[in-house]
């Protein structure tokens, strides 16, 4: 509080408003909840961001599972490259991965293979991937490959 002699009245009066150190402690609290509000906003950006990316790859993933299913083969392989995506995919016998169930036939498990897809991309911090598996039946027409 500063007081000071009115030269009119010639009395001492309260003056009114902010003094220098109110100022700077209100200037110092609003950079400080600012600063939390900047470091929000990055967060929920980076969020949006490496959510949209595990969107455009399992996008991806079920898209080139659709398209290696299409002729399945035991021992198919393939690998390619989308963007900034890189994916693989290949078919291994169920037999074989150990994923037939005891109540099936032989002639069933012959038929059925076990389909994996793996897309892969290069994050800000670190590599990301996500793979996809399916059991899809084995194409009879191998020769239309």
């Amino acid at each position: 509080m500063t007081l000071f002699v009115s030269p009119s009245q010639g009395t001492l009066t309260r003056a009114s408003g902010f003094s220098l150190i109110e100022m700077l402690v209100a200037m110092a609290i609003m950079g400080v909840a600012l600063s939390a509000l900047y470091q929000s906003a990055i967060g929920s950006t980076r969020n949006a961001r490496v959510s949209a990316e595990y969107s455009q790859a399992v996008a991806l993933a079920e898209s080139t599972m659709d398209d290696f299913s299409a002729q399945l083969v035991v021992g198919k392989a393939d690998r390619g490259q989308f963007g900034n995506f890189e994916w693989s995919a290949r078919a291994d016998s169920l037999v074989a991965a150990g994923l037939q169930g005891s109540e099936q036939s032989d002639t069933s498990e012959e038929t059925l293979a076990l389909v994996t897809v793996w897309v892969s991309w290069a994050g800000h911090s670190s590599p990301r991937e996500i793979s996809l598996q399916s059991v899809g039946r084995i194409s009879e027409n191998v020769g239309d490959i």
